[in-house]
């Protein structure tokens, strides 16, 4: 009996040692081999070696791809070929086996195990660069830059031109964005979720951008109209506004004053009339052409920009006055009217028209031409004024200090400038017309019959076109 029980301690104890060998080789074995259900990085570990998984790391590196989506859902991809990707050995995997506790392997067998390590690669920076330099996307033609939100235009005005997102990525940004993936070890990077993408730096809500429209539609608010008769009108509005914007010293926005100067010039130019050449059209039903005189309009160009730059500041709509020096009687294409005096030298004939109408045709004396005061013709002049009762008088002699003539007239309607020349009656004169200015003619006056200068008296007044040819 005691023989039977020594054998069985024996057996028992045989078996323990054999129990305890056991284990401690499976202790051993897993001291250099990863437990079963043990999976790093994705890859299946059982069973291996430290040197085996990097083996199958190294080889997942070779293989590694990064696709990289774009904004439009399109994708790209570096390889780890393009870029001389490789495993770098960092000991991760040596420490984690380490870490692995050998002796506890017969309760971690039956456990699954999933390790994510930091592994390390290594790459060829210039190789990467050519990569991302060589992408689709990075090619001109294949990428719509960003653009600003900005100041555009209307037809009468200014608005604000929308910015322009744009699919054009920052290099700079994408390479470190790729780097970073490479490091982690991702396969697939959103260019757009990650802001590679360069960006419009003003949008349309910019408030600096708003006022600045707001402010360059006050400056060509204006709406303004010049009548210059016969249906013919200039314009001052938006569009033509904006081609006198500028910016000053401190870059604001404002008129260019030198425009406004420049645009009544080019008005003046245009419409004035005093002392233009005109054709006429005589009572005898000739045409002539007259020129010079003080008849017509003439525009007094400093004071009207003045106001054509106070209207434009108001942002003034509707009719915009022009100033004049000097005026004529209509504001039409022919602004000497249908009322006007008519005098003709070599016919020594004068007629007096009002409103169309025919008034006074009458044989006059004009200045004398033998003794060189002829009366100055080929222009068109205005009556400066009316009186009667009036005694004229001659240059005053230097020597005598006496004037050269003294004469009594009953109606005296100057119409030179210097008002030494006009319309007068004489009395001591008992013919006019024909050829008597030749040699008896006046100091340069238009002598009239008294009855036709009276009734010419009546109806003319200060403005009055007086045609001398």
């Amino acid at each position: 009996m005691k023989k039977k029980k020594k054998i069985l301690l024996a057996i028992a104890g045989a078996l323990l040692v054999l129990m305890i060998a056991a284990y401690a080789a499976n202790a051993l074995h897993f001291s250099r081999h990863f437990y079963s259900g043990t999976t790093i990085n994705g890859i299946d570990s059982t069973e291996l070696t430290a040197e085996e998984v990097k083996e199958k790391l190294a080889q997942k590196t070779e293989e590694y791809v990064l696709n990289l989506v774009g904004m439009d859902g399109t994708s790209e991809s570096i390889s780890a070929e393009q870029i001389g990707l490789a495993f770098k050995d960092d000991k991760e995997v040596d420490q984690l086996l380490e870490d692995q506790n050998s002796w506890l392997w017969i309760g971690e067998v039956f456990t699954d195990k999933e390790h994510e390590l930091q592994v390390s690669v290594s790459y060829d920076e210039a190789s990467l660069e050519a990569a991302i330099n060589g992408l689709q996307c990075m090619q001109e033609g294949n990428y719509t830059p960003p653009q600003d939100a900005a100041v555009g235009d209307t037809e009468n005005g200014y608005t604000i031109v929308p910015e322009v997102e744009g699919n054009q990525l920052d290099r700079d940004k994408l390479l470190e964005t790729v780097k970073s993936a490479i490091d982690c070890g991702q396969t697939e990077v959103n260019l757009s979720d990650s802001g590679c993408y360069l960006k419009p730096s003003v949008y349309q809500d910019d408030e600096a951008l708003n006022a600045r429209v707001n402010q360059l539609n006050q400056l060509v608010s204006a709406n303004l109209t010049m009548d210059f008769g016969s249906g013919r009108t200039e314009t001052v509005n938006g569009a033509l506004l904006k081609t006198w914007v500028t910016q000053d010293e401190n870059g604001n926005d404002i008129i260019d004053s030198a425009k406004i100067t420049e645009y009544v010039s080019s008005l003046a130019a245009k419409y004035n009339t005093k002392g233009a050449t005109r054709t006429f059209r005589t009572s005898s039903g000739s045409t002539v052409q007259v020129s010079g005189g003080d008849y017509g309009w003439l525009m007094d160009e400093t004071t009207t920009a003045q106001n054509l730059s106070s209207a434009i500041a108001a942002g003034t709509q509707g009719t915009f006055e022009v100033t004049y020096t000097n005026s004529a009687r209509s504001r039409e294409t022919n602004d000497i009217g249908n009322s006007y005096v008519e005098i003709s030298i070599d016919q020594q004939t004068m007629w007096c028209y009002v409103d169309g109408e025919l008034l006074v045709e009458t044989p006059v004396v004009t200045g004398d031409v033998s003794n060189g005061t002829e009366t100055p013709r080929g222009s068109v002049w205005k009556v400066k004024g009316k009186t009667t009762d009036y005694t004229m008088r001659g240059r005053i002699d230097p020597e005598t200090g006496e004037p050269s003539y003294i004469t009594h007239v009953n109606y005296w309607i100057p119409y030179s400038e210097d008002l030494t020349i006009g319309l007068h009656d004489l009395t001591t004169r008992s013919a006019f017309g024909g050829d008597i200015y030749l040699t008896n003619g006046s100091h340069g006056c238009v002598n009239t019959p008294l009855e036709a200068v009276r009734q010419i008296y009546e109806v003319v007044s200060y403005g009055f076109p007086v045609i001398v040819y």
